[in-house]
């Protein structure tokens, strides 16, 4: 008989739950320590607040000569330009600077990006060696949050977990032997208290971008979070955003594809064989095909007025 423990640590800039399912607690805690150590890793490694993270060496140097990231760096940025490439530039890592203007990053010790700069100029050469064409700052929160979770239950799995989930805000992952499917809920854009409940996940993962609780100083003065590497800022909307693929890194950074090209953005979703879901506050639930059958539904719900 196995045996759910529970944790919730703070990383990443929010908190994450951690639950692991093991033959006795003892394996299972120890199955949790050794997933939050490497979430813990992908924090510093990603840091953009942190002069010792990758992110800061490559701003600082990659721009003069070839510079070595982690692997796990590395990954990030290979499916970051993957997806970059796959979504004509709508997902683009290099949008830092206009979050550095508008307060919600802080500002790099590291050379002035060039205006022109962009994912194509970032180059992944042999042994894990970075370069950018020009000097350039990159911002990996739209997907290494996704990867971390990824990471973490790859590590549960290894060190004798049989199920689980793991919760970065917001995005999530459902794996394992679960007795029970697990009940995704995201926020009334209406009434951002109030949650609307979905339907329930197994073996698969999640991830929700909204654009709640802004308008307050450092959080982009009401502007959305999500920036369009073409046109910069927008006012922000009250709607939300929400992807389950197989990674939770791929759904995390489809996240943000699918808010910048709503219904345009099928393609790519049917290309990285994800689904999606679009709340909004006056226009209510947009689907893709296979959302409601990804969790459980056999017909679209009316979720608004369960």
């Amino acid at each position: 008989m196995t045996t759910a423990v529970r944790r919730l640590r703070p990383w990443l800039g929010t908190y994450v739950a951690i639950e692991a399912a093991a033959d006795d607690p003892a394996q299972a805690a120890r199955a949790i320590d050794a997933a939050y150590a490497e979430v813990a890793t992908i924090h510093a490694a990603m840091s953009f607040h942190s002069a010792d993270s990758d992110l800061a060496r490559l701003h600082r140097e990659a721009h003069a000569a070839p510079t070595p990231v982690s692997h796990h760096t590395w990954a990030v940025l290979d499916l970051a330009l993957t997806l970059a490439r796959a979504s004509g530039g709508v997902f683009d890592p290099t949008v830092a600077p206009t979050l550095v203007r508008h307060g919600a990053l802080p500002c790099p010790a590291a050379p002035p990006p060039d205006p022109r700069a962009n994912w194509r100029d970032i180059e992944l050469g042999d042994a894990r060696q970075v370069r950018f064409r020009r000097p350039l700052w990159i911002d990996l929160g739209g997907i290494a949050k996704g990867y971390a979770v990824d990471l973490a239950v790859e590590t549960l799995l290894a060190h004798g977990a049989v199920g689980g989930t793991v919760n970065a805000g917001g995005d999530l992952r459902v794996f394992g032997d679960t007795p029970t499917a697990m009940p995704l809920a995201v926020r009334n854009p209406a009434s951002p208290a109030a949650p609307i409940f979905l339907g329930a996940l197994r073996n698969c993962a999640v991830a929700t971008s909204g654009e709640f609780f802004l308008g307050r100083p450092g959080d982009l003065g009401g502007c959305s979070p999500i920036v369009d590497p073409a046109g910069g800022t927008r006012e922000a909307r009250a709607r939300s955003v929400t992807v389950i693929a197989g990674r939770c890194a791929v759904a995390d950074g489809l996240t943000k594809v699918v808010s910048l090209s709503g219904r345009a953005a099928q393609a790519l979703l049917t290309r990285f064989d994800a689904t999606a879901a679009i709340v909004d506050d006056t226009d209510g639930v947009h689907a893709a095909p296979g959302f409601w059958q990804a969790l459980g539904h056999a017909n679209p719900p009316d979720v608004l007025h369960a």
